[in-house]
């Protein structure tokens, strides 16, 4: 019990850290709303999960040992988002993309992208899920899961109280929202998430 609680703090303190991907949500939230924010989140979170799965069925092992792949995920994912920045740069306020739905599936897909498309999540986790193996006689796949489990739910809980914050400070300025800045902001993050995974 120790041990997990020490990795529940220790994933708190790294979710909570400013980066691009927190620095989006918030901007998403303060522009869209706090659903918008959410499922922005939960792509992102979603993403957590895959690179999970791919260290407990140990594919980053594999990514370890061929770099090459590794680059042409993270060319892939910064292409995608620059053509995203690109759009949003474009984007007026008063001619966001229609209907709300299509809006909501931009976003899951958007912070699934970004994070998917950072395979050194994966190796990330490769490094760090080990210093906290809590069960003797389970194997490491299986407490890898739990590991990733909970770094998913922590970091779901954070994104969602950050939207949620960030909407509620938006709804006492309305101007915000009607600030065509927003998407020069949110255009500017993309960019920059792109440079990370492209000189990394």
């Amino acid at each position: 019990m120790n041990t997990l609680l020490l990795f529940i703090f220790s994933s708190f303190v790294l979710t909570i850290s400013p980066g691009p991907d927190l620095l989006f949500v918030l901007s998403t939230s303060m522009q869209k709303g706090w659903k918008s924010g959410f499922r922005l989140s939960l792509g992102l979170t979603t993403g957590i999960l895959i690179h999970t799965l791919i260290v407990a069925l140990g594919v980053g092992s594999v990514l370890a040992f061929y770099p090459n792949i590794l680059r042409l995920i993270e060319l892939l994912g910064a292409s995608f988002l620059i053509y995203l920045a690109i759009q949003s740069w474009n984007t007026k306020h008063n001619i966001i993309v229609k209907p709300k739905k299509k809006v909501s599936q931009n976003l899951y897909i958007t912070g699934l992208v970004m994070n998917i498309s950072n395979p050194k999540v994966s190796l990330f986790f490769l490094s760090f899920f080990p210093s906290f193996l809590f069960h003797e006689s389970w194997s490491n796949a299986i407490q890898f899961l739990i590991l990733g489990g909970i770094f998913y739910v922590q970091a779901l809980f954070i994104f969602f109280s950050f939207s949620v914050l960030a909407h509620r400070l938006t709804n006492k300025h309305q101007s915000f929202k009607q600030d065509d800045r927003w998407n020069k902001i949110q255009a500017l993050i993309l960019f920059i998430i792109s440079l990370i995974l492209i000189y990394p």
